[in-house]
């Protein structure tokens, strides 16, 4: 668009982001939290795939290490959407997480019943639980109006 076209305004061609509604104390502190641990979760699974699994009681064949190191680069890249919704406040992204982080639980559980994974995996399924339960809390919050 040329100035003549915008009445001599110049404009972006992209407007910037709207500003989203803060969560309490400005930060979406459980988005970063577990955005911090799927990192540390998957870089640990990325290093040293036999001592992640073996805390979940899942001893790993050595032809699957490959497979393990990539899940945990995949963990990596699926953590870098919690920070970046950290960072721009991305509600519709931290809302998404919640109805996923749920059901974590539920599908680990139903593996556990099934016998496809040890019992120690129902403490991820309930870190996870939680922590869909803490980011509700805080996408519920609003700031009060000002007067």
């Amino acid at each position: 668009m040329t100035d003549s076209q915008s009445g001599g305004e110049w404009r972006a061609p992209v407007d910037p982001p709207t500003p989203v509604t803060p969560v309490p104390f400005g930060k979406p502190w459980s988005i970063w939290f577990w955005g911090g641990l799927i990192s540390t979760a998957g870089l640990a699974l990325a290093v040293a795939p036999r001592a992640v699994l073996h805390l979940l009681s899942s001893p790993v064949e050595t032809a699957a290490l490959p497979w393990v190191r990539f899940a945990g680069l995949l963990l990596l890249a699926y953590a870098m959407g919690y920070h970046v919704a950290g960072w721009t406040g991305q509600r519709t992204y931290m809302r998404a997480s919640v109805v996923l982080r749920v059901f974590s639980l539920v599908v680990l559980g139903a593996f556990v019943l099934l016998d496809w994974l040890p019992k120690a995996w129902l403490a991820v399924g309930l870190v996870d639980f939680v922590g869909a339960v803490w980011t509700t809390l805080e996408l519920r919050w609003r700031p009060k109006p000002k007067t």
